[in-house]
């Protein structure tokens, strides 16, 4: 299954869940909200309004505001995040990259559309992540496990061959994420309006081929 659109997937597991269609609407409804005027800036009856319910119905199903924000990360946190790191290796891996440099372009490129795709999903995901220190150790520890399968072997594959800095695999790792998230971060939080996504994903890959390329001589 092809895991390219957050809102597609999200529905999905809805439409999979125990949920009734009045609990369904509350976080489609909030999934929105949160993601257009933030956590704090939300009311209940904001969102009883946009889900088309009382704002009984909404303390009812999920008793607090925060109550309904852990609904919307459980799904993303345990499935969906985690079906589209899988896909992403998968793509890494038909693509048979032999040149860090490719490797790179490729990723920096083919994740800031992704995050861009997802805008909506993705800034809820970052702005919870500096609330709850137990997502950041969630996708740490998923990190460390794609850096003992097949991400870890084509990492090992450009070391062998002098391409990339004998340094840890997860120092590496934080190393790309970091400086692609710091393109994508400020796009999503409404800090910067202009980017170019082919000139972004350039400047990320020439930044990290210079900074892990091994220092010959």
């Amino acid at each position: 299954m092809q895991v390219n659109n957050f809102e597609v997937l999200f529905e999905r597991t809805l439409q999979a869940s125990n949920l009734s269609e009045k609990q369904q609407a509350v976080l489609r409804a909030s999934l929105t909200l949160f993601a257009e005027q933030g956590f704090d800036k939300t009311s209940t009856g904001e969102i009883a309004k946009q889900a088309g319910v009382s704002e009984g119905t909404v303390f009812k199903q999920f008793k607090t505001k925060k109550g309904i924000l852990e609904a919307l990360m459980k799904p993303f946190v345990a499935e969906i995040i985690p079906l589209a790191i899988t896909e992403f290796v998968t793509e890494i891996d038909s693509n048979q990259f032999n040149d860090f440099r490719q490797f790179v372009t490729y990723v920096s490129r083919d994740r800031m559309d992704f995050a861009l795709a997802n805008q909506k999903q993705v800034k809820i995901f970052i702005q919870e992540m500096s609330r709850d220190p137990k997502i950041i150790q969630t996708m740490a520890a998923r990190l460390q496990q794609l850096l003992t399968g097949d991400l870890g072997q084509l990492f090992n594959k450009f070391q062998e061959s002098g391409q990339l800095v004998d340094w840890p695999l997860p120092r590496i790792g934080r190393y790309i994420a970091s400086t692609i998230a710091s393109y994508i971060a400020p796009q999503l939080l409404g800090v910067s309006t202009d980017f170019d996504t082919e000139q972004a994903s350039q400047e990320a890959a020439e930044f990290l081929v210079r900074g892990l390329t091994p220092v010959k001589g």
